[in-house]
């Protein structure tokens, strides 16, 4: 076996067995040594390979979104052509993100629980939910409305689809699951999108309102 393939094969190795460690005791309560005993291989190496658990978390996570999405969800493209189907897209897209990776989901609640710096998580929450800057466009094409800071929008638009699998609530389980994830994935895009989206009301108002300020 060629160097390079060995390694390749190593740093797998090591990556697999991180995973599962960090799964069950996340970062805090992980160790190298633990890890090199998962992966039956010398601490050494994984020093050799990713020179700290630090990076080796960030390594971790980062893989898992390769062998998942690809690429950075971040990075994926959502239309632009309208409000009402950029939400559409990226909440149906991230809602069964989340849905099939309950890998990552675990790695997102051990982040929040231990309050895991940014230097050490890599790719964080916020980087995977940034949409301000597109709210930011659909506001200036009248869109959505004006009176609303973007990063707020982003803020509740992408804590609501992920809510359901960061604390699953009881409908989420059982023989009707998949139903109940369906209305529920279709409330919240009507919902949010009667929220944030500019609409003609009886009173000649471009901004919705269920409650008076």
């Amino acid at each position: 076996m060629k160097k390079k393939t060995l390694e390749h094969a190593t740093a797998k190795k090591i990556l697999q067995a991180a995973e599962q460690v960090f799964l069950a005791k996340g970062f805090e309560g992980s160790s190298i040594n633990m890890i090199a005993d998962k992966a039956k291989i010398h601490k050494s190496l994984i020093y050799h390979h990713f020179k700290s658990k630090e990076r080796l978390w960030k390594a971790v996570k980062t893989n898992l979104l390769e062998i998942h999405i690809g690429k950075e969800v971040s990075q994926l493209d959502y239309p632009m052509d309208s409000f009402k189907n950029f939400l559409q897209s990226l909440l149906t897209l991230h809602f069964e993100f989340y849905d099939k990776n309950p890998t990552i989901v675990r790695f997102v609640l051990w982040q929040r629980l231990e309050r895991i710096t940014d230097e050490i998580q890599g790719v964080s929450e916020e980087r995977l939910n940034t949409i301000a800057p597109q709210i930011k466009e659909f506001q200036d094409r009248g869109e959505v409305r004006s009176d609303l800071n973007p990063y707020m929008v982003s803020y509740i638009i992408m804590k609501t689809v992920s809510l359901p699998f960061m604390d699953p609530p009881e409908f989420f389980r059982g023989p009707d699951v998949q139903q109940y994830k369906q209305t529920f994935l279709e409330m919240i895009i009507e919902g949010l999108y009667l929220a944030f989206s500019v609409q003609k009301t009886s009173n000649d108002s471009n901004y919705p309102r269920i409650y008076s300020l």
